[in-house]
């Protein structure tokens, strides 16, 4: 009687731990799901500046006919499901943390941040840009962009993606930044 008990109390054990595990996964599924959307991350007002140049941008949501991107397409890396969810858990509670005590609130610190930056280095994910933008070299573009895909798809080339195409996410974001900060000192 004792060993059927036993066994009992284990496949009961096993079905919660199990229906605990699917509860647990989808209540994830839907978490990462609903702070991926631009609306989430531009619900900060200190990202503000941010999604009015990615709105501008030719990966906004407009009808310049390219990929529509959100901030999460970009701004993570997708070289797995776990470094994607270790970058966006990380980035999550640091940009939390900032938000609470006020770090990145304002278009001075932004605009500090990115003049400080080294050429090229826009905090965009290689990998991002490749999920979406596989065929380099495609039929019919221009010779200039073939020869540069080319050399990038062989290894020929330290360049990145953001190293030709730095305005695509954000236009010039650095001249918004400089503009932004003037107009509120005019204020």
């Amino acid at each position: 009687m004792g060993h059927n008990s036993s066994r009992g109390t284990l496949v009961k054990g096993l079905i919660i731990g199990f229906i605990a595990a699917l509860v647990f996964s989808f209540i994830t599924a839907v978490q990462v799901k609903s702070t991926g959307t631009v609306k989430f991350c531009s619900s900060c007002h200190e990202m503000k500046i941010f999604q009015e140049t990615w709105a501008a941008g030719a990966h906004g949501p407009n009808d310049k006919g390219v990929i529509k991107a959100k901030c999460v397409d970009c701004h993570l890396p997708h070289d797995g499901l776990f470094t994607y969810l270790v970058a966006k858990t990380k980035f999550g509670i640091n940009d939390y943390v900032a938000h609470v005590t006020g770090r990145k609130a304002t278009l001075e610190h932004w605009l500090k941040h990115w003049e400080h930056k080294k050429p090229y280095t826009h905090e965009a994910y290689e990998s991002g840009c490749r999920k979406c933008h596989k065929e380099l070299v495609a039929p019919g573009i221009p010779l200039k962009a073939f020869t540069a895909h080319r050399a990038y798809e062989l290894g020929e080339t330290n360049k990145t993606c953001i190293n030709c195409h730095h305005t695509v996410g954000h236009g010039d974001l650095l001249l918004a930044l400089r503009e932004g900060v003037s107009k509120d000192k005019s204020k």
